[in-house]
């Protein structure tokens, strides 16, 4: 395994908890899944109200951002533009300050079995986290069949960073020799009424082939 990608799940953590440090309190509710993104090779339909752009788009993302206000997060985009396939944000949620973010990424690496990526990925984020002071939380770790997929590794975090209490949603899937990395994040307050809710968004998720 490429070091690359340890690091990678630090950036996506980082990066889905960049809004909250900002300052939320309490993030919307995920509502029924209506809004279709379309990728070049996936496809996604995500919450009313939600806005977002594929890899090719990510420009007018940051911009978007921007007029929100939401400048610390537009300039966290715009710096990991080159890990991301996909960015997506509760935009009403947004222009609180609150947090709901999706972050799609990707890696080839098609020697690992799921639980291999997986074990290798997380491996010591417990002790970075703590390190720098933070709380860094697996609640819940399995490989399951959800979706369109026989086998997803699904993982439950909980972290604080800079005071900001983040539940993550992350689900990683293999497709031939190309891993795909899906992270929803939520307040913590609204963490747990919403997984179930990141689980069905998730099912909407094709792989083109």
């Amino acid at each position: 395994m490429k070091k690359v990608f340890s690091i990678l799940i630090v950036i996506i953590l980082t990066l889905s908890v960049s809004l909250a440090i900002s300052g939320c309190n309490s993030a919307a509710a995920l509502q029924p899944t209506i809004v279709e993104f379309i990728g070049s090779d996936f496809e996604i339909t995500l919450p009313d109200k939600w806005e977002g752009g594929t890899k090719e788009e990510l420009d007018s993302v940051v911009q978007d951002l921007e007029d929100l206000g939401q400048d610390e997060l537009a300039a966290d985009v715009e710096a990991n533009k080159v890990y991301l396939l996909f960015f997506g944000y509760d935009s009403e949620a947004a222009e609180g300050g609150d947090v709901n973010n999706l972050t799609i990424t990707g890696e080839a690496e098609g020697a690992l079995s799921i639980e291999e990526y997986m074990d290798l990925a997380y491996k010591d984020l417990v002790e970075k986290y703590e390190e720098a002071g933070n709380e860094f939380d697996i609640v819940e770790q399995d490989v399951v069949s959800l979706g369109n997929y026989k086998e997803v590794g699904r993982t439950l975090i909980k972290q604080e960073v800079g005071g900001a209490d983040v539940g993550t949603a992350q689900y990683i899937i293999k497709n031939e020799s190309d891993f795909w990395v899906l992270t929803f994040t939520a307040e913590q307050g609204e963490f747990d009424e919403s997984i179930e809710t990141f689980d069905e968004v998730f099912k909407t998720f094709k792989i083109k082939d």
